[in-house]
């Protein structure tokens, strides 16, 4: 079919498109920056000696330096910046400026200008090349908009023009239909008997499909909720095992693997069936094989919440069962002197059974045993106790463990492992559909279980053989803390897998300075080098200039305290809180919410970011904007579109379509975004600098219920009482949430910080983050610097902290107030240079996993060497930063005013949220996602709402 009648794709919005195409409006600072010459540029401004053609040079210049764009233009069309020209650049007012130069003037113009700047215009010799390369991108980046805006960066790489929108939408055709034929060629390959399962997936049957049910999430650790999800893993394995060996030959990124594996966890079935049948197989295999590792997350962590929760109540069980005998030996102590008084005046000629009898009355014969060990001063046995409790846990861990094991693919870090082992032999004994009981050993079958186990896995200290529930539930335990530890592992699951698939291929480092440059990160190929030094000289210097400002007197937030002992002691002083002066916008009008989106919305363009869940072929390319507005505002407030259409005159079959094809996580973060970038453009958001023009921001969570259980709502008494919930992790940066993510209640949010700074995706560049102690962890102001981003966390205890303050020199140096705790051992960074440059490039190359490596080197005990030196260079970081604490009240004054704008948008978030009292009602893990960034969406707005006329926003803008 040929081109021209093919409809074209839309690739980019329409302020995209102007963006890229539009001839530049500069203000006065672009003018200066754009049209003023170096002495090469002014060379070549002389090969003109006519003024009107200089000025229409200089014009040309600088609309290219800006935009790399050629324009055609009177020099009417641009009057302003040809005043500017004529007046600061050729200082020449008396040429009257009209109309344009010649054609052929023009075209030696721009030869010149592409010449001197190495530029090529764009040419058809090119195409077939690019189509091949945008064939490339499609592979890593399967959704047009974001391949599109990858090609752009590859032209300016190629330092070639970019060519029209129409060539770039004829060619990322050409190169869609080679890449659709290329996957249909490789999808005709799927055996009959693979097609026919992949079929069965989405066929219907008494109104329901089996895809529906393997996209429905895992809502609780309860019984059914776990055998559902080993049911649903053993379905799909066959078919995970062929995606494994399949996917490969696909050829496409992760991030392509999972664009698929998502439309199709939102495509309802019908919409899959509606596709080509070689799509319907690519969408299918991609989530299967995302899914299937996803099953096996949410089964180990079941597992572990499992063995932890009977750890808790084997713990409880046993000091109950202490105090218990505690008591029994205060009561039981007069019984004791009561038989010991009446032994020797027993009745001479009493027989066994009256003897046994009337010293049972005085003193139960359990109480003996008891009595007898307290006085050869043998201690209650808490740990029998707990094993004790195990033993009559046998039907808990028999239907939530055993299963999970039997499920699980696992291995360890180590060959020949005893763990393994063990495992196995559980293994085989149930496969075969054998009984606990049928499970016969002694302890002396070489299983490796420490002897002093040995007693504790027997009902019986006497019994010849161990007990197999008990045995069990060792392995159980065993394989809980080798998980923990991160050297067991699943390498088919997400979260779980060994760390070695968390990171790049050792052989990248070698290529470290490439990656660097491609990504903006120079220190990163010096960062055991030079960027050592810099930080060593750095921590030296802190506590150089602390010490001395304190003997000087020069700190004048130090307040040292001599007591009544002649004991001497430190404390810090603060500054008053950040005052806030509310009156400007006291003053002004108050608007619904409904009309602030609806305005700001059309002001910066953020409908145009809601795009289809297909870019093509698809009849409703845009949506309504009040339908959409309509959506947004449901999932902020936690209502449904049922609600929303009950509440106004919407269709509610168009709300229901709008919020399915249109708000998705990417839409509604692409929106967000957008209007962060927005309030980051006004010049009142400089004037919110807290550090001498440096933007200083705050990660902190919050927590929030959740009316449907969900694999990640957990339970926290502290926080929220009886009923679970999840906790809305946020990135603050000047009063404006520009990331958030959903994180349990019992993930730690330290692991996630490097994870929402560094995909942080809006043009607030932060330099200086915060958090309060739940921020900190033993890499996070290593992995923070690595990205050029200063951490500077607001400690709780600077007091106390102090007392972990590492040096340069020798501790014995210091003799001050301030003492070291130890000397920092350069040289044990030195010598994994090339493991800790593997983990810098694994933390900016991978897309979702940063939170799992910083999780693993932070707990793990896997790399004991990589660990010491990634703690140890950890510890200069924060060492200099709490020697700046103890040395700079200004900082500790930013440090606390950003942590209260956090509380500040805490609260709109909360006031948000109570719309539906405050619970998040989603009920797959997926659902909240989108309902917590919209709110974040809606909470941004509120720090526009006050600037909602066009009038005031540019006041403020100028």
């Amino acid at each position: 079919m040929p081109i021209d009648n093919i409809k074209r794709i839309s690739l980019l919005s329409d302020a995209e498109v102007s963006d890229i195409y539009d001839r530049p409006e500069f203000n006065t600072e672009e003018q200066t920056l754009y049209f003023t010459l170096y002495d090469r540029e002014y060379d070549l401004l002389l090969q003109f000696s006519n003024s009107r053609t200089q000025a229409y040079f200089v014009l040309q210049l600088g609309y290219f330096k800006a935009k790399y764009q050629f324009y055609s233009f009177d020099f009417e069309d641009v009057a302003d910046d040809a005043t500017f020209v004529a007046k600061h650049i050729l200082h020449d007012n008396s040429t009257m400026l009209s109309g344009k130069i010649s054609r052929n003037s023009i075209s030696e113009q721009k030869n010149i200008i592409l010449s001197n700047l190495h530029y090529r215009s764009w040419s058809p010799v090119y195409e077939d090349k690019t189509v091949s390369h945008i064939s490339e991108l499609l592979r890593r980046f399967p959704k047009g908009h974001n391949a599109c805006r990858q090609f752009i960066i590859y032209l300016e790489n190629q330092k070639i023009i970019v060519p029209s929108y129409r060539s770039i939408q004829d060619m990322f055709t050409k190169a869609y239909s080679n890449e659709e034929a290329r996957i249909d060629n490789i999808i005709n390959g799927i055996p009959d008997s693979h097609r026919q399962v992949l079929d069965d997936l989405i066929k219907q049957e008494n109104g329901l499909t089996q895809l529906n049910l393997l996209r429905a999430d895992q809502k609780d650790f309860q019984y059914t909720a776990v055998r559902n999800e080993i049911e649903k893993a053993e379905k799909i394995t066959e078919l995970y095992d062929f995606s494994k060996v399949f996917v490969p030959k696909l050829k496409i990124s992760k991030n392509a693997v999972c664009y698929y594996a998502e439309l199709t966890e939102q495509y309802a079935p019908f919409r899959l069936r509606a596709l080509k049948v070689s799509q319907q197989y690519l969408h299918i295999i991609c989530f299967v094989s995302y899914r299937y590792r996803q099953i096996m997350d949410n089964l180990i962590v079941s597992f572990m919440y499992h063995v932890k929760s009977l750890k808790d109540a084997g713990k409880t069980y046993a000091e109950i069962a202490f105090m218990e005998h505690s008591s029994k030996m205060v009561v039981n102590f007069p019984q004791l002197a009561k038989f010991l008084e009446w032994f020797p005046k027993r009745e001479e000629n009493i027989t066994y059974e009256q003897l046994n009898k009337a010293a049972f009355e005085i003193l139960p014969e359990e109480q003996f045993s008891v009595l007898s060990e307290y006085l050869n001063k043998k201690p209650f046995d808490k740990e029998a106790a707990k094993w004790e409790f195990y033993l009559k846990s046998s039907r808990t861990f028999s239907l939530y463990l055993r299963p999970i094991l039997m499920a699980i693919s696992f291995d360890y870090y180590k060959e020949d492992s005893s763990l393994i082992e063990l495992m196995s032999l559980l293994k085989k004994h149930y496969s075969e559909g054998k009984p606990p009981s049928k499970l016969h050993f002694s302890d002396d079958l070489g299983l490796t279980i420490p002897q002093k186990k040995v007693k504790y896995l027997k009902k019986n200290e006497a019994d010849a053989e161990i007990n197999p529930y008990l045995f069990e539930f060792y392995v159980y335990l065993k394989m809980y803390h080798q998980i923990d530890r991160g050297r067991l592992f699943c390498n088919h699951s997400v979260s779980y897998c060994d760390i070695d698939h968390d990171l790049v291929e050792e052989s990248l480092v070698d290529d470290v300075e490439k990656i660097a440059e491609k990504l903006g990160y120079s220190k990163i190929p010096i960062y055991c080098g030079e960027r050592l030094d810099d930080a060593m000289t750095a921590l030296d210097e802190a506590w150089t200039t602390t010490t001395e400002n304190i003997l000087a007197g020069n700190n004048s937030g130090f307040n040292i305290k001599t007591d009544k002992k002649g004991e001497v002691s430190w404390s810090l002083l603060y500054d008053s809180k950040e005052k806030r002066d509310d009156h400007f916008f006291e003053t002004l009008p108050k608007s619904d919410i409904a009309n602030v989106v609806a305005f700001i919305g059309e002001h910066v363009g953020m409908w145009d970011e809601f795009t289809h869940i297909k870019d093509r072929y698809i009849k409703r390319k845009v949506p309504d904007p009040i339908v959409l507005n309509a959506c947004v505002l449901s999932e902020a407030f936690g209502f449904s579109t049922e609600r929303m259409n009950e509440m106004s005159d919407l269709d509610a079959n168009l709300l229901k379509l709008t919020r399915e094809d249109f708000v998705r996580i990417d839409t509604i973060c692409a929106a967000s975004d957008l209007v962060s970038n927005y309030i980051c453009s006004l010049k009142i958001f400089e004037l919110w600098n807290l550090l001498n023009n440096k933007l200083l921001a705050d990660a902190d969570g919050q927590k929030f219920s959740t009316s449907e259980s969900t694999i990640q709502s957990r339970y926290s008494k502290k926080h929220l009482g009886r009923g679970p919930g999840i906790s809305l992790y946020t990135l603050i940066a000047n009063f404006v949430a520009v990331n958030a993510k959903n994180i349990g209640l019992n993930e730690y949010e330290g692991n996630f910080l490097y994870d929402m700074v560094y995909n942080n995706k809006t043009d607030v560049e932060i330099e200086l983050v915060t958090g309060d102690n739940h921020s900190l962890n033993r890499l996070n102001f290593l992995a923070l610097d690595s990205i050029d981003v200063n951490y500077v966390p607001s400690i709780k205890n600077i007091r106390e902290s102090a007392d972990d303050l590492y040096s340069i020199k020798s501790p014995n140096e210091y003799t001050g107030l301030l003492k070291s705790k130890g000397q920092i051992d350069p040289e044990k960074i030195r010598s994994q240079e090339r493991a800790v440059l593997r983990v810098l490039i694994s933390l900016m190359l991978q897309e979702n996993t940063q939170s799992n490596i910083i999780k693993k080197l932070s707990s793990h005990a896997r790399y004991a060497r990589l660990q010491a030196a990634l703690f140890e260079y950890n510890k200069i970081f924060k060492s200099t930063h709490v020697l700046n604490l103890i040395d700079n009240m200004s900082l500790r004054q930013a440090i606390r005013t950003a942590r209260n704008r956090t509380e500040s948008y805490h609260q709109l978030q909360s006031l948000i949220r109570k719309v539906y009292s405050g619970i998040f009602k989603g009920k797959k893990v997926v659902g909240n996602r989108i309902s917590a960034h919209a709110t974040r969406l809606v909470a941004n707005f509120g720090d526009i709402q006050n600037v909602s006329n066009s009038s005031l926003l540019q006041y403020i803008a100028a």
